[in-house]
């Protein structure tokens, strides 16, 4: 998506047996989205009472030069983070050189749920902590993956194409009628995620969506829902309009649905476990207390809906709006690594606020990392987010490739970030 006015506030199937973890979702506590707090330091626990003494043991992160590791306290004791010290630090390390107002990286392994990194940096607030796990920004054309789960669920094919013009930067009423005389660009649904085409996704919300499906959809993916981790996370909200055009904005991700980093991680790993959601996981082990244990994974889309969102995820980054910045090195490709994404825009004029996002995964066909990238710029900035998160995972996977051949790298004293 490009450029679009919305006002908005800022807010605080690799080695993985997908049949094995198909289990039953438990049942989500409907908690509603909490107040908006710009002040905050940490987000919000959205969590019923049971759930947070379950989730949230944990006290504030922070980096243990002597043991090379990130450490939290745990109980009477502490835990030992699965948070890689290098990475973090390397992710810190590019969203303060280009000194974001606003920026989080969160990579994790999918197959897994381990959090390999949660680096943040903010000019703007440089005291605030959590960013990664707070409601930061409009969802923007990420919200474009579950409306296109919910279009392949409801029949719509990969391949089915629809005409259509105008509609770059806002949607008008009138665009989302057929005109054949004016109507000169065809994209299928394939590549209309790719290009992030907005006309496409009014259009076809407006023919084969309900609110009730979309509403449906994005409650399976989490949004409006607690988050199963060790730290609180704040909920984020998609509230689904009944109005046909209000609809076809939302669906086309100029709604007002707020996503948070983590769980725009969280989406792409699950496109990446071919439909499964294996809930995150930051405790490597502890002493003192017993760590907190995540729910079993379970499914949230059908296997081939999934791999139909990974070939559009893909197009994303071979042809779409992120093919300028990964084409380096061959098509859609990361030093001959595939990559899955997509990219997400918007803009707030008063005050200006530049959100620009990534998500994807990467190897396309082995999925090994998940990445979201968020960064929130002034009128005048040095990167965004899709720059940010290929940096990410060139750091990911040549860090791979430092600790294969150096095994005890990942527990060795390393720089703090």
């Amino acid at each position: 998506m490009k450029h679009s006015k919305l006002s908005v506030w800022l807010l605080p199937a690799s080695a993985l047996v997908l049949a094995g973890l198909a289990a039953p979702r438990p049942e989500p506590a409907h908690a509603a989205a909490p107040a908006a707090s710009a002040a905050a330091g940490t987000p919000t626990s959205t969590s019923t009472p049971a759930a947070a003494e379950r989730t949230a043991p944990l006290g504030e992160p922070r980096y243990d030069a002597a043991l090379g590791r990130w450490v939290a306290p745990l109980g009477q004791g502490r835990a030992v983070l699965t948070i890689d010290p290098r990475l973090q630090a390397r992710l810190e390390r590019t969203l303060a050189s280009n000194a974001v107002p606003w920026g989080v990286t969160v990579l994790i392994e999918p197959a897994t749920g381990r959090v390999l990194a949660m680096a943040e940096h903010s000019e703007a607030e440089p005291a605030r902590k959590g960013l990664a796990r707070a409601a930061l920004a409009p969802a923007a054309s990420i919200f474009k993956i579950v409306t296109t789960a919910a279009l392949l669920e409801r029949g719509v094919r990969p391949d089915d194409e629809v005409c259509y013009h105008g509609g770059k930067r806002r949607l008008q009423p009138k665009l989302l009628a057929d005109d054949p005389r004016r109507d000169s660009r065809c994209l299928s649904l394939t590549s209309a995620l790719g290009h992030s085409a907005n006309v496409v996704f009014a259009k076809l919300a407006g023919r084969d969506l309900g609110a009730a499906e979309l509403r449906t959809a994005a409650g399976r993916f989490l949004f409006g829902e607690p988050i199963p981790f060790a730290l609180p996370v704040e909920v984020s909200p998609a509230p689904i309009p009944e109005d046909p055009f209000e609809l076809a904005n939302t669906a086309a991700g100029f709604g007002p649905v707020r996503l948070s980093p983590l769980h725009a991680a969280l989406l792409a790993a699950t496109v990446a476990n071919g439909g499964v959601f294996v809930p995150p996981s930051l405790v490597e082990e502890a002493d003192g207390a017993s760590p907190p244990v995540p729910p079993a994974p379970w499914r949230v889309i059908d296997e081939q809906v999934a791999g139909a969102l990974a070939e559009a995820m893909r197009s994303t980054v071979t042809e779409g709006t992120a093919r300028k910045v990964f084409r380096r090195g061959g098509p859609g490709s990361l030093r001959g690594v595939e990559v899955a994404g997509k990219t997400g825009s918007l803009t707030d004029p008063s005050p200006y606020r530049d959100y620009s996002w990534f998500v994807g995964y990467a190897p396309l066909d082995r999925p090994e990392v998940a990445v979201a990238t968020l960064v929130v710029n002034g009128q005048k900035w040095r990167t965004r987010a899709t720059a940010v998160a290929r940096d990410a995972l060139e750091a990911y996977f040549s860090n791979r490739v430092a600790s294969a051949a150096a095994p005890g790298l990942r527990t060795a004293k390393a720089p703090a970030p």
